[in-house]
C-alpha cells in the first residue's frame, strides 16, 4: 500500500504542478473554419451555470462579463470576420473551439512602447492597440514578455513607469487567456485502455475511454497497478505500466484545468468551501477520496459538448446536464438562491439605463436654466431624474438581496449608495421648497458619480460583486458603521455642490437680481451640512466601536480613521464659525465647497496610500481622477476668493 500513494502522490503533484506560461496549443488551429456564435438554447444553458471564482459562487454569465473586460478592455469582441461576440459567446469559443480564438484582437495595449518592449514589431499602431494571441505568439515562444514581466514585478506596484504595469498586466492577461485555451483539455482526450484482461474489465472492455472513466476509476486502477506490481512476472509488468502511462496522460490532459471551478464539493459550505476544478477534482481521486457520480455525469456532459462544439443541439443537451447537477449540488449547500436574481440583475443592466436617464435629465435641466418659468420643461426634468433614480435604487435593493449585505461593501457601492442617497435627498428638498436649485444639483450629482462608478468598474475590471474580507465580513458594523458614514459622504458631497453652486453663480453674477435664490441656497447648505455632520460623527464612533471589536482598540490614528476624524472636524468648524459669526454666507459656502475635497480625501485618498488596517481598498489607476477633483473643488474656491479680493458687491453681499 505504501507504494500505491506513493505512485498517486507523484501523479498528484504533476495535476497540481505551476503551469506553464506557455498553451501547448496548436496555433495552427487558428485557421479553423468552424462558426463562430452560439444558438440562444446552448447560452440560455452555459449562462445559468454556477461556477466559483475569489471565494464567491456566481454564474457563469458574471463570470465571462468580467474575464472578458479584464482581457479585452470591454463586454463586447469582434471576430477577425467582424462578427460581434457576446462575453458568454467567446468565452464558449474559448473552452470548446480554442483554436477558433488565438486570432481575436483581444489583448488591449495602451502604449505601443510595450510591444516594442517584447521586441515585436509596432507595425502601425503606435498607441493605444488591441493585439491577438497568435500575433503575440513570437514573444511568448521566447518568452520575453514573461521575462520582461519576472522583472518588474518586483517593483512596487506605485514605483513603475506606465510602461513596466503594462507589460505586467499584458502578461498577466494572456497567462489567464492560456489556461483558458487549455482548461478544458480533457474533454477532449480519447485515453487508450491498455492490453489486460483486469483492465480491461474495469472498462468494460472498450478499447478506449473519456476522462470521466478514468476518474471514476483511478482508485481500483491504482489498487490493481499495486497487485500486478507484487506479481512481478513480465506480463504484470507490462500491464502495470500500461496503467501508469494511462494515469500519466490524464494527469497531462488535466493539469492546466485550474480556472473554472464549477464542482461543488458534497460536504456542507462550513465544512468545505471551496469548489473544485476538473484538477481538483482528479488530485482528489488519486488520494482515495470517493467520486460523487454528480461528478461524473457533469464531467460527462463537459465531454459530450467538447465532442460535438458545431452541433448547437448536442451541446445545448449536453451543458443542460453539466447545469442540472451542479445546481443540485449548489442548492443542496445554499449556495444557488441568488443566481438567477444575479443573472437577470446584469441583463436588465439598469446602471446603464439609470445614466442614460440622467443625462437626458441634464440636458433637459439645462433647458430649464434657460427657461426657469417652463413648466413643463420642469416636470420632464422630474420624470427623467426621478426615472432614473427609481432605477438606480432597484439596482442598489438587487445587489443587497443578491448579497444579503447592505450596499457599501467595496469603494465602488459606495458610489452608487452615495448618488442614491445623495441625490434623493436633493429631491426630497427640491420637492419641499421647488426653486429648482436642488433638482439641479440631483441631477449633476446622479449623473457624475454614475460616470464615475463606471469609469472605475472598466478601470478595476473585477467583479464589483466580490467575496468580503474578513474584517468586512460583518453584517452588523456593516449595517451601522459603514452605512452611516457613507450617508455622511452623501450629504457632504452635496454640500460641496450646493456651495459650489453658490459661488459660481456669484461670481459670474447670476441670479443677481434674486437675493432669495441666495438665501435659500444657503439655507440648503446649512441644513444638509448639518445632517452631514451628525452622520459623520455618529459614523466615526460606530467605526471606533467596530475597531475595538475587530482589532481590541477603539483609535489608532489609521489613514482612514484619521479622514473620518477631518470630516468631522471641518465641519463641526464650519457650524461652530457659523454659530459664532465668523462665516456668513459666502464662507460657509466657500467652506462647503473645500469640505468636498477633505470628503474625497477620506473616502478615496487613504485607500490610494496603500497603508493601514484599511488598505484593503487600494486600487490603483484613479489618482488622476482623484486630483481631477481636487482641481475642481479647489478653482470654486479660488474663483470665490479672487472675487472676494477684488471686491465685486456681489460675491461680498
Amino acid at each position: 500500500m505504501k507504494s500505491l500513494w506513493l505512485i498517486s502522490a507523484c501523479l498528484m503533484s504533476l495535476a497540481l504542478a505551476p503551469q506553464d506560461a506557455q498553451s501547448s496549443l496548436d496555433l495552427e488551429a487558428g485557421d479553423s473554419e468552424a462558426p463562430r456564435g452560439w444558438s440562444a438554447p446552448v447560452i440560455e444553458q452555459i449562462e445559468r451555470l454556477p461556477v466559483q471564482e475569489g471565494g464567491r459562487v456566481k454564474p457563469f454569465h458574471t463570470f465571462a462579463n468580467f474575464t472578458l473586460l479584464r482581457l479585452h478592455g470591454s463586454r463586447r469582441l469582434s471576430s477577425p470576420e467582424g462578427q460581434s461576440l457576446s462575453p458568454v459567446e467567446w468565452l464558449l469559443d474559448v473552452l470548446l473551439r480554442p483554436g477558433s480564438t488565438t486570432r481575436d484582437e483581444l489583448f488591449l495595449v495602451q502604449n505601443g512602447e510595450v510591444i516594442e518592449a517584447i521586441g515585436l514589431p509596432l507595425g502601425a499602431a503606435k498607441g493605444r492597440a488591441k493585439y491577438s494571441y497568435e500575433s503575440l505568439w513570437p514573444a511568448l515562444v521566447n518568452n520575453k514578455l514573461f521575462d520582461l514581466a519576472s522583472e518588474y514585478v518586483r517593483i512596487d506596484e506605485k514605483e513603475r513607469s506606465p510602461v513596466q504595469s503594462q507589460v505586467v498586466l499584458l502578461a498577466s492577461n494572456v497567462s489567464s487567456y492560456d489556461r483558458l485555451l487549455s482548461e478544458m483539455s480533457w474533454a477532449q482526450v480519447d485515453f487508450e485502455v491498455p492490453a489486460g484482461d483486469r483492465i480491461s474489465a474495469l472498462f468494460e472492455g472498450r478499447k478506449s475511454v473519456a476522462f470521466h472513466d478514468i476518474v471514476k476509476n483511478a482508485v481500483p486502477m491504482l489498487t490493481l497497478r499495486q497487485e500486478l506490481d507484487d506479481l512481478g512476472d513480465a506480463a504484470s509488468m507490462e500491464q502495470s505500466l500500461g496503467i501508469l502511462e494511462m494515469l500519466s496522460q490524464a494527469v497531462e490532459a488535466v493539469r492546466y484545468s485550474n480556472s473554472l471551478a464549477f464542482l461543488p464539493p458534497v460536504a456542507s459550505v462550513d465544512s468545505e468551501a471551496e469548489w473544485m476544478t476538473a484538477a481538483a477534482l482528479f488530485s482528489n481521486a488519486l488520494q482515495g477520496m470517493p467520486v460523487a457520480e454528480v461528478y461524473i455525469d457533469a464531467l460527462a456532459g463537459w465531454e459530450a459538448a467538447a465532442a460535438a462544439p458545431d452541433d448547437d443541439v448536442v451541446v445545448a443537451h449536453a451543458l443542460s446536464n453539466v447545469v442540472r447537477e451542479v445546481n443540485w449540488l449548489a442548492d443542496a449547500r445554499g449556495e444557488g438562491d441568488s443566481l438567477g436574481l444575479e443573472l437577470r440583475y446584469y441583463k436588465l443592466d439598469l446602471l446603464t439605463w439609470s445614466l442614460s436617464l440622467f443625462v437626458l435629465a441634464f440636458i433637459t435641466c439645462a433647458i430649464l436654466w434657460m427657461r426657469p418659468k417652463s413648466r413643463v420643461v420642469y416636470r420632464i426634468t422630474w420624470a427623467f431624474a426621478g426615472s432614473a433614480y427609481a432605477l438606480l435604487v432597484a439596482a442598489i435593493v438587487m445587489r443587497c438581496v443578491i448579497r444579503s449585505r447592505p450596499p457599501v461593501s467595496t469603494l465602488y457601492e459606495t458610489v452608487l449608495f452615495v448618488a442614491a442617497t445623495g441625490g434623493l435627498s436633493a429631491l426630497f428638498v427640491e420637492w419641499v421648497n421647488k426653486r429648482r436649485i436642488a433638482l439641479s444639483a440631483a441631477t449633476i450629482m446622479g449623473m457624475g458619480l454614475l460616470f464615475i462608478a463606471n469609469g472605475y468598474e472598466m478601470l478595476d475590471k473585477r467583479d464589483t460583486m466580490p467575496s468580503l474580507v474578513a474584517v468586512l465580513d460583518t453584517n452588523f458594523w456593516l449595517a451601522t458603521h459603514v452605512t452611516t458614514i457613507t450617508m455622511g459622504y452623501a450629504a457632504g458631497m452635496l454640500a460641496a455642490l450646493l456651495g459650489s453652486i453658490w459661488v459660481v453663480c456669484k461670481a459670474f453674477r447670476l441670479k443677481r437680481h434674486d437675493p432669495s435664490f441666495f438665501k435659500g441656497l444657503s439655507r440648503m447648505t446649512y441644513g444638509v451640512i448639518c445632517f452631514a455632520a451628525t452622520l459623520s460623527i455618529v459614523g466615526t464612533i460606530l467605526g471606533g466601536i467596530w475597531a475595538n471589536d475587530s482589532w481590541g482598540r477603539f483609535w489608532g490614528w489609521d489613514p482612514k480613521e484619521n479622514g473620518a476624524l477631518m470630516i468631522v472636524i471641518w465641519q463641526v468648524a464650519m457650524l461652530h464659525g457659523r454659530m459664532a459669526g465668523l462665516l456668513r454666507d459666502k464662507g460657509f459656502a466657500l467652506a462647503a465647497a473645500f469640505g468636498g475635497t477633505v470628503i474625497a480625501f477620506s473616502w478615496w485618498g487613504v485607500n490610494l496610500l496603500g497603508i493601514g488596517l484599511h488598505s484593503y481598498g487600494f486600487t490603483s489607476g484613479i489618482h488622476s481622477a482623484l486630483w481631477t477633483y481636487y482641481g475642481i473643488q479647489w478653482a470654486v474656491v479660488a474663483l470665490g476668493l479672487i472675487a472676494v479680493r477684488s471686491g465685486k458687491p456681489a460675491l461680498n453681499k
